[in-house]
């Protein structure tokens, strides 16, 4: 947690959404998550080789990052204000980076769209021009380079599936008990969890405490890690550093939960995220600051050491 006692933070912004909120802001499905960590084969494709490494292993969604490495080719949106009317924020048009891209690191969430392997992924990476940028990956147009390491925590009976939000006026993925798609195989062990969709205008602290407390979690690392925000309000060092909205793409989210010697649940979090702007933003969040502009997907686990 970031207390700033010295310090005119700017005012909280949230946002009118097109449709009607639903009553729940937080959709949570407990679940066992299994830990996997493997360099992608060079020359593939994101989805199939995220396909190999997830469903062909009997899993049904997965959860995580990439890191390191280069991708070959790659197309990327960042966000943009939406000048139709038809939601609040929406996509630039697409960019293509320029490659060989050295990637630096980036949140995932593996599922289903259409019944096909789909997947939503935040990049931050040096293009082959030596400039740092982020974004949004479009993974259709992703074909994986040497040295791309993912590591991610993988559920058997929780399914990540891209549905309609008549509230935002978007499709994104959603969280849906499933039956295993096959035996998985090797699925021993695994680290008691809580996989969560939260919704528009709640606050990122505020909803990880709460699903912690909720079901019963002492510590707890974060493991899904990506969404937005409206706007970022983070401090680096002794900075305050602001993203402007009306969203921010979070690249990643790192941290995690304790309780404190007063017997209450407190998260400590920081994340990178890319604006409207087309600048990278990072530092630690500051609380009751970051509400969620469109979506979160979040995965919460015991920290492994807890099963040993």
């Amino acid at each position: 947690m970031t207390t700033l006692t010295d310090r005119v933070l700017p005012e909280v912004r949230y946002l009118t959404q097109p449709g009607t909120p639903l009553p729940q802001r937080i959709d949570a499905y407990p679940t066992t998550l299994h830990p996997i960590s493997v360099e992608l084969p060079a020359g593939t494709p994101l989805l199939e080789a995220l396909r190999q490494t997830v469903f062909e292993q009997g899993y049904s969604s997965a959860f995580g990052e990439l890191r390191g490495g280069t991708f070959t080719s790659f197309d990327y949106y960042i966000p943009a204000v939406c000048q139709a009317g038809t939601s609040v924020a929406t996509f630039s048009d697409p960019i293509t980076g320029r490659s060989p891209a050295t990637f630096m690191r980036g949140g995932l969430t593996i599922g289903l769209r259409d019944s096909e392997v789909f997947t939503h992924c935040h990049a931050q990476f040096v293009d082959a021009d030596g400039i740092m940028r982020a974004g949004h990956l479009i993974p259709e147009s992703v074909i994986v380079g040497a040295g791309v390491t993912a590591d991610l925590y993988a559920s058997r009976d929780v399914a990540m599936t891209v549905l309609p939000d008549t509230e935002i006026n978007f499709s994104v993925f959603q969280p849906q008990p499933a039956a295993p798609m096959k035996p998985a195989v090797n699925a021993s062990g695994g680290l008691r969890s809580v996989v969560a969709r939260v919704h528009p205008n709640i606050d990122i602290i505020e909803a990880i405490e709460n699903l912690a407390e909720e079901h019963g979690f002492e510590t707890a690392v974060i493991r899904g890690k990506i969404g937005s925000f409206v706007g970022a309000t983070l401090v680096q060092g002794d900075q305050l550093v602001s993203a402007p909205g009306p969203a921010v793409e979070v690249m990643y989210l790192d941290g995690g939960v304790r309780r404190d010697e007063t017997g209450t649940i407190r998260a400590e979090l920081t994340c990178a995220a890319a604006a409207v702007d087309g600048n990278v933003y990072s530092g630690a969040l500051v609380r009751g600051h970051n509400p969620i502009a469109m979506t979160f997907e979040l995965a919460l686990s015991e920290p492994a050491e807890a099963t040993q």
